[in-house]
């Protein structure tokens, strides 16, 4: 059954209609947030100065300056955001007034549906007169959360060890991916190749007390505890990749219907799926980040770079069983998360998760 949700349709509307007359707004909203942030921070940046002369000129001492330090920041970032929320509603109420405009003018020109066909969550189409022929080709957004552990080898399928000194369900990877799909032969072929391309996010966590710790260009694992004082909240050190997919897809329970006196595959039906595909990546940053609280319980957040220790390139398999929109997938990364500058003993990434082909255009 096509369900359809008037404001989901309204803010489709503004997408397609109207996104000529939305963007320059958000290039405007832009440059006054980067101006105000520009403006505070210069007038913060002359109070601190001023306060290091008195520092140097002893009219302060170095607990009075690392207090005021602390208040003349502190102040500022209250400054910065009233202004910039500011904007930001001069912005909501100019685009409320855009999805109005494209609402009233033509309402029933775009349509929401959700678990209507090409195994979607949700599809977004601008005529809803789309051929089931048309159904074969798509182009879909889709999203995928799952666990990692770490394996010795490219071949290790060893889940659940702590050798790594990070427990499976401590280290996770998300995906997003826009992805294109076409059948493979004749239009009853039950075979799909789709290719994507997307942006993954790998997380590790390692056991408190311990963080990452680089030293130069070395990484490992330190108990928070012999390097400072405080209290440790959390720690993870993440991987960013560029990533392009490519998968074969197999529709395990075919329909078939008839158009224009032409037999073909029904992708408007829920099918059973089965995927095997390959993957490969560019990093392009790593991050470790600590975040404490100190002697004083103030938050300290504590963010570097991490230069050398993990793999430039990442490639490797996956398979997935799936159902409507979703699909459980393993995954298996053959080329190793870091290098030896990394004094970790497992490197592998191994994947269990959940993908959901979310949104069909």
């Amino acid at each position: 059954m096509k369900t359809k949700f008037a404001l989901m349709t309204a803010l489709l509307a503004f997408s397609y209609a109207f996104s000529q007359e939305i963007n320059p707004r958000l290039k405007l909203y832009s440059k006054k947030v980067d101006s105000i942030v520009f403006s505070e921070k210069t007038k913060m940046n002359k109070e601190l100065d001023d306060l290091d002369k008195d520092y140097q000129n002893n009219k302060v001492t170095a607990n009075e300056k690392q207090e005021k330090r602390a208040h003349i920041a502190a102040r500022y970032e209250e400054i910065i955001n009233g202004k910039v929320t500011e904007q930001k509603n001069q912005l909501e109420d100019a685009t409320r007034e855009i999805v109005k405009k494209a609402v009233m003018e033509n309402p029933e020109k775009y349509s929401l549906e959700v678990f209507s066909q090409n195994n979607a969550l949700i599809t977004l189409n601008t005529d809803e007169k789309v051929t089931k022929k048309e159904l074969l080709k798509t182009v879909d957004f889709n999203i995928g959360y799952g666990l990692i552990n770490l394996t010795k080898s490219s071949s290790s399928l060893d889940i659940g060890n702590n050798e790594s000194g990070i427990k499976f369900g401590n280290a996770f990877s998300s995906e997003m991916d826009i992805r294109i799909t076409r059948q493979i032969g004749s239009l009853t072929s039950p075979v799909f190749y789709r290719l994507g391309l997307g942006y993954r996010q790998d997380t590790f966590v390692p056991e408190k007390p311990n963080v990452f710790v680089q030293d130069l260009n070395e990484i490992y694992m330190a108990d928070f505890n012999d390097l400072t004082t405080g209290i440790l909240k959390k720690s993870y050190l993440k991987n960013h990749y560029f990533v392009v997919p490519a998968d074969l897809v197999w529709v395990l329970n075919p329909k078939y219907t008839i158009e224009n006196n032409e037999k073909m595959l029904d992708n408007s039906k829920q099918n059973l799926r089965l995927t095997a595909g390959v993957y490969g990546g560019v990093r392009f940053l790593t991050q470790n980040y600590v975040i404490f609280k100190n002697e004083d319980n103030n938050r300290v957040k504590y963010r570097e770079n991490i230069t050398e220790a993990a793999e430039r390139f990442i490639f490797g398999g996956k398979l997935a069983l799936g159902y409507g929109p979703i699909n459980i997938y393993v995954k298996k990364d053959f080329t190793p998360n870091f290098n030896d500058l990394a004094k970790i003993n497992n490197k592998y990434g191994f994947q269990i998760g959940l993908e959901l082909l979310y949104i069909n255009f």
